[in-house]
């Protein structure tokens, strides 16, 4: 087996969620992170990622509320970040969701990649746009994900021609983990 996957499959420990800056933990280690719009596939990702299941799927997407994080063998942070684009939270709580997922990105100096990620089968939507545009200081941590590879591609633009051309970029299927060792090499790479 290799240095890459016999990393993945150590144990990985939910730590804390947090909904202020205060809360975060203070480590020593590299961290990444992962957001995405709700229903993009995030947490079957990030439970592909590391081989088991540390993220909760669901079926109603925006479950994320809080910033998660967890630690990964004493060597890793992992960061689920709220999810996006979820219709049905109030303006105010999508105001305050925004906010939280705001300070983490201006004061996390410990993140060396934020993945985010976007539905291949839908391609990049103006919200994911106006995010990465968002995240232009920190363009060059940022590394796009194109999810559900295993589905038919519903719509095709040149917007997603364009973030292939301007960040580093993988297309996976959490299905059937097309794509998952590529993520995996980047991330082992970090530390």
């Amino acid at each position: 087996m290799s240095n890459v996957a016999s990393f993945f499959k150590q144990p990985t420990k939910f730590v804390l969620s947090a909904v202020q800056k205060a809360q975060y933990p203070n480590i020593a280690f590299p961290e990444i992170a992962f957001i995405g719009r709700s229903n993009v596939g995030k947490s079957s990702m990030i439970n592909a990622l590391f081989t088991k299941k540390i993220a909760l799927t669901s079926n109603t997407p925006g479950k994320t509320r809080q910033i998660n994080f967890f630690n990964h063998s004493d060597k890793l942070m992992v960061v689920d970040l709220p999810g996006y684009g979820y219709a049905k939270v109030s303006k105010k709580e999508a105001g305050e969701i925004s906010q939280l997922v705001s300070n983490y990105l201006s004061s996390r100096l410990s993140l060396k990649k934020l993945f985010v990620l976007i539905d291949n089968t839908l391609g990049p939507k103006d919200i994911d746009l106006e995010i990465l545009e968002y995240m232009e200081s920190i363009k060059d941590r940022i590394v796009i994900v194109f999810t559900k590879k295993d589905k038919k591609v519903k719509e095709t633009s040149e917007k997603t021609e364009k973030l292939k051309n301007n960040y580093e970029n993988f297309t996976i299927s959490s299905k059937n983990n097309d794509g998952i060792f590529d993520v995996q090499k980047i991330i082992y790479n970090l530390l």
